[in-house]
Formats: C-alpha cells, sequence, structure tokens
C-alpha cells in the first residue's frame, strides 16, 4: 500500500503532468501559428517575428513575481486558470487570429507556473515533465500522429476541456505550495530544459522521424514511444541517484541526437535508449530545493524556456535566409550542450533522491492504452482501386503543410479534396512528419489512414521531418530517392520516385518540388531569371535518376511557369504536358487566395496520353491540386 507521503507527491506529479501537457500543446500550436498564420499569412517577415516568438516565454516572469502578493498558490492559481482558459478558446475557435492569441496566452501562463509547480517540490518538475511527455505523447497516439490542437471535432474538444477540468481538480486537491526554490549555483542547470524540450518535441516523441529512420510505420511507432516513456520513468525512480546511470545515459542521449539522419540499425537501438536516457538526463537538470525563495527558479526556467524559443528560430530560420550554418549543424551543437549539461548533472548527484513515485509511471502505462487504441480504432480500411488498367487518375498536390490560405491547419480539408478527386496515385509536396513549426503532426500517417490509402511512401528532404509523399492505391514495388542540388539556396529539395503495379506491368512515378526562390529582390523584376540557375541544376538530378524509364509521371511544385526554359528543357528531355493536351484554360494553380499561375504540373512519357485534366479549386492549402487522367498512348 501507498502511504500518504506517497499520495501527496503523486497528486504533485499530476499536476505538473496535466499542466505540461496542456502547456506542450499551446507551445506547439504557437510555433505553427508564427510560422503559417503570422508569416505567411498576416506576410510579417521573419526577422519581426523573433520578438513576437520570444515575448510570451521572457515576459512569463511576470507569475513567480506576482507571487511576492498573491502568495506562491494565489499565483499558480492565476496562472494554471489563464492556461487552460486559452488552451479552450484554442479549440473552440476557428478564428486564426483568435488561435494565436490563445495560443499565446496559454504558453505565457504555462511557462510562468513552472518555477511554481517547482516550489511544490522537485518531484513535480522532475516527474511531472515526464509523465507529461508520456500523456501527451499518448493522446498524439489516439489521433495517429494529428495533434490534439488540430483535431476537429467536438470528440477533442470535450478531451481537452476534460485535461482542463482534471488539471484544475488536481491542482485543488494538491497541497499547498511553499516559497522553495533552487540554489542559484546549481540552479543554473535548469536552463537544460530548453534544449531538452527541444529534442523531446523534434525528435524522441516524433513519431514521423522514428518512423522515416527506422523504416517503420507511424502508428506502430508511437506506442513504442509510449512504452519508452514509461521505461523513462521506471529508470527515473531506480536511478536518478546514480551519477554513473546520468553519466551514461548523457552518453547515450547525445550519440542518439548525433546519428539522428543516420538510418539503419545503429540508430534503431539508440532510439531505443535514447527516450529513457533523456529521462534521467532531465533529472539531473533539477537540483534539491531550499527554502530561498523562486528567484533563482524562474531566472533559469526563464531563460531555459527562452532558450527553446531560440534554438527554434536558429533552426528553422535557415530554410528562409542564409545564416552561415545549417539546420544539422544547430541540432548537433545543441546536443553537445545537452550533453555537457547532463554531465554537469551527473557530477551533482549526491544520493538517492525520493523523487518520482511509483504512481506515476502507472499513470503512464496506464497512457499507453491510448495509443493502442489509436492504432486499434483509428484507421480506414484500406480502399483498393477499382482495377488495375489504365487509365490512372493521379494528382499534384502541394499542401503547404496542412495549412490554410487564412494560416489555420485543415488536414480534414485536405483530405476531403484528395477523396472527392478520386485520384489513385497521390503526389504530395510540403508534408510534414512531426515538424515542430507545423504541431508535430505526422501528416502522412494520418492522410494515409483518414484516406484509406494502403500503399504509400514519403521522403524527408530538409529533415526527416518535411518533404515529398506518395499515396497509392495500386501497389508500390520499388522506391528511390535523392536530394536535389541546393545551388546557394537554403532549402534542400528532393526527389522521389515509386514504381506502382498497375495495367500488367510497372509505373514510374516520381514526386518532386523545385525551387521557390533564389534571389528575392532578383525574384520580383525577373522571376525566371532568379530561378532558371537553380532549377536547371535540379532539372538535370531529376533527369539523371529518371534515366529515360517508361512509362512514367512527374508530378511536382516546379515553382515555374508555361514557357520558362527550364520547363523547355524537361520537354526536350521526352516529358509532355498534361494540360497542354487535356486541360482547358490558364489552370492557374498558385496562389490559391489570389490564382495567377501555373506552376503546378503533371508531365508524361511520350508512350501515355492524358484524357482529362482539371484543377480543384480549394483553399485547403496555398496550392491548387491538379488532376489528370493518363492513358496508354493510342
Amino acid at each position: 500500500m501507498f502511504d500518504a507521503v506517497d499520495t501527496r507527491r503523486s497528486l504533485k506529479i499530476l499536476c505538473g503532468a496535466l499542466v505540461f501537457t496542456i502547456g506542450a500543446q499551446s507551445i506547439r500550436f504557437l510555433f505553427g501559428s508564427m510560422a503559417w498564420y503570422l508569416r505567411d499569412t498576416v506576410g510579417i517577415g521573419v526577422i519581426d517575428l523573433i520578438p513576437i516568438a520570444l515575448a510570451p516565454f521572457v515576459l512569463s516572469v511576470i507569475f513567480p513575481l506576482m507571487s511576492r502578493w498573491l502568495t506562491v498558490r494565489g499565483a499558480t492559481w492565476l496562472a494554471v486558470l489563464l492556461m487552460v482558459v486559452g488552451r479552450v478558446v484554442n479549440q473552440v475557435s476557428g478564428s486564426p487570429l483568435i488561435d494565436f492569441w490563445s495560443a499565446a496566452i496559454a504558453t505565457w501562463a504555462f511557462v510562468g507556473v513552472l518555477p511554481l509547480l517547482l516550489s511544490m517540490g522537485r518531484h513535480t518538475i522532475v516527474g511531472g515533465v515526464l509523465l507529461g511527455l508520456a500523456i501527451d505523447s499518448a493522446i498524439r497516439g489516439v489521433g495517429l500522429g494529428l495533434d490534439l490542437a488540430y483535431q476537429p471535432g467536438p470528440g477533442a474538444v470535450a478531451a481537452v476541456v476534460g485535461l482542463a477540468v482534471a488539471t484544475l481538480y488536481v491542482l485543488w486537491a494538491c497541497p499547498a505550495a511553499e516559497r522553495l526554490g533552487v540554489p542559484w549555483g546549481p540552479g543554473w542547470r535548469l536552463i537544460g530544459i530548453g534544449p531538452f524540450l527541444f529534442f523531446q518535441f523534434l525528435l524522441l516523441q516524433s513519431q514521423g522521424w522514428t518512423a522515416e529512420m527506422i523504416g517503420a510505420q507511424g502508428a506502430q511507432t508511437q506506442l513504442r514511444i509510449a512504452l519508452l516513456n514509461v521505461v523513462a520513468l521506471v529508470l527515473v525512480s531506480r536511478f536518478e541517484g546514480s551519477r554513473i546511470a546520468v553519466l551514461a545515459s548523457a552518453v547515450v542521449l547525445v550519440a542518439a541526437l548525433l546519428m539522428a539522419e543516420s538510418p539503419g540499425m545503429a540508430f534503431n537501438a539508440l532510439s531505443l535508449a535514447a527516450i529513457p536516457a533523456a529521462g534521467l538526463v532531465w533529472a539531473s537538470f533539477v537540483p534539491d530545493l531550499y527554502e530561498g525563495g523562486v528567484g533563482a527558479s524562474a531566472t533559469h526556467l526563464t531563460l531555459g524556456m527562452t532558450l527553446l524559443v531560440i534554438i527554434g528560430l536558429a533552426y528553422y530560420v535557415p530554410l528562409d535566409l542564409d545564416l552561415g550554418f545549417a539546420q544539422s549543424q544547430v541540432r548537433v551543437a545543441v546536443a553537445i550542450v545537452l550533453g555537457l549539461i547532463g554531465v554537469a548533472g551527473a557530477a551533482s548527484v549526491t544520493a538517492v533522491r525520493p523523487g518520482v513515485a511509483t504512481q506515476a509511471w502507472a499513470f503512464a502505462a496506464l497512457a499507453c492504452v491510448l495509443p493502442l487504441l489509436g492504432l486499434l480504432l483509428g484507421g480506414r480500411d484500406p480502399v483498393t482501386a477499382p482495377d488495375t488498367q489504365f487509365p490512372v487518375r493521379v494528382m499534384s498536390y502541394n499542401i503547404h503543410s496542412g495549412f490554410s490560405t487564412d494560416g489555420a491547419m485543415d488536414l480534414e480539408a485536405i483530405a476531403r479534396v484528395i477523396e472527392d478527386s478520386g485520384a489513385e496515385v497521390v503526389g504530395l509536396q510540403e508534408v510534414s512528419r512531426g515538424q515542430l513549426i507545423s504541431g508535430v503532426a505526422d501528416q502522412l500517417t494520418w492522410l494515409a489512414n483518414r484516406l484509406g490509402f494502403e500503399h504509400y511512401e514519403f521522403f524527408g528532404t530538409t529533415d526527416p521531418t518535411f518533404g515529398n509523399a506518395v499515396l497509392s492505391r495500386h501497389p508500390i514495388v520499388g522506391v528511390a530517392e535523392t536530394h536535389l542540388p541546393k545551388v546557394g539556396t537554403p532549402l534542400r529539395r528532393g526527389y522521389l520516385g515509386v514504381d506502382i503495379r498497375v495495367g500488367g506491368g510497372e509505373l514510374l512515378f516520381i514526386s518532386t518540388h523545385l525551387q521557390h526562390v533564389n534571389d528575392s529582390d532578383v525574384h520580383r523584376e525577373d522571376p525566371e531569371g532568379d530561378l532558371y540557375p537553380v532549377h536547371r541544376e535540379q532539372i538535370r538530378t531529376i533527369l539523371t535518376e529518371w534515366g529515360g524509364v517508361s512509362p512514367a509521371v512527374l508530378v511536382g511544385d516546379f515553382n515555374a511557369r508555361p514557357g520558362w526554359q527550364q520547363m523547355d528543357e524537361l520537354m526536350a528531355a521526352g516529358w509532355v504536358d498534361s494540360w497542354s493536351e487535356a486541360g482547358t484554360g490558364e489552370g492557374f494553380t498558385s496562389n490559391a487566395a489570389n490564382p495567377e499561375h501555373r506552376i503546378d504540373w503533371v508531365l508524361h512519357t511520350e508512350d501515355l496520353m492524358a484524357v482529362d485534366a482539371g484543377v480543384i479549386q480549394s483553399r485547403a492549402s496555398d496550392h491548387f491540386p491538379v488532376v489528370v487522367d493518363i492513358d496508354i498512348a493510342r
């Protein structure tokens, strides 16, 4: 039987976990809202976004300051109330503007309440963050990789309201917090919360990243992550006082992060150990408390959470601006910093701490039921093509990471466009499998299950979580992937070719995405002149990979218009424009809010022919999809 001390400790851990779950969802939504609403829809420049991104984190220090007048418990209640109200409003709102502000308020309150939660006891933060990761990850498992904040319908609203009510109830049931905090010296390790959460969101809890690297299905990968979160809590409850265990964990964690883009058995093995290792490393960041107030806790945790934003900006801004370093370099640098803080934490371990109660990992084990339910109940029965003969209906669709022209993620709207088209093979561009700036949603798994596509492939181009995909109702029997030359541009793009069994033979289907801007000043005056030097090299790679194989279909967002040199070179190499053959009108596909250009293409080899072609006008993305019926040439 558990005694009263264990029960109180478990309540505090559960309180920290529920607060973390809501806060993590709000932070991820805020990242996506800034990237796709403020930047793409409103048009705020990347540099101007930086202070907006930092504000909720820096200003969160107001809540610990208010504890002087409201008491620690009063300030905690104020912050948690603001957080849960912001999260509920975020879920029910249909306005991207309201969504942004509600997510910003919830994030502001969440970051501000962290040092106040620490006043409840060290276990509230250590166990609360780890159990919160387990619960949060398990909830995403129910949605097959789609964050709860982006899930539509009354069920998702009920889940958020339930989380909010549970959080308030557990906070009410918890004993009153004291003015406990960390010493200024050892407390600096709390800054490590930023790198720790960055890698949790980006990689360790990302079913898309892990699935890509180990070659597994997304839903099964999410269940694996959920089970590893339980192991993390068990290990922390047993070994957080062991210097050797913490030091070994720091080494394993850094090794896994450094090999994050190395597919195969090595990463598979390291990734199994990385989540439990991260738990022990995180526990080493939180020193023992003393009755000295929350000043040091507030300072270091605020700096740490602000560092999370700075790392996120450093990781994603190079996709827009040339800052002299690449995403992979940011990841390596932050991994090393995380490891060094972990080593410092290992050196500070002096004794076994009565931190994470046994009930915490029991709660996490219970949470594993959620991704299992998602795996068993969330998918739809595969929809098989009516026959295996030509003609075949194909589609090219740049889905803009699921964000509409209004700046709101609505994967259901994307799914309906594809479903209503009747396309049997779909080439997708700008697909996210876990980007932090796209809500860490595994869009490939969700779309494939929602639409009943049994066969699908993905190629992460910028990193393993963003790139091109192919959905097919016909069997995929071969896959080829290669990166396209960057030619001095910041964004890495790729070629994804799949061999599809159809019509008694095989059809090569290629999905690609060419560079959109090289020099913005030149582009405004001469977009063709700006892009041709880059496109020429990228097309040369595509033609080499294609190798003259036929029959073949090449689709994608080429960011090139009819009559441009790069398109003429593709036609000269043997490709035929389906729209010129079977389309009617201009066939504009971009921008969906005000279509003026045809930059999305479906090409085919000369042994095929287009018998019908059309553009579907939908604002579910910033591009219209192109749909073509492809047949054998007569």
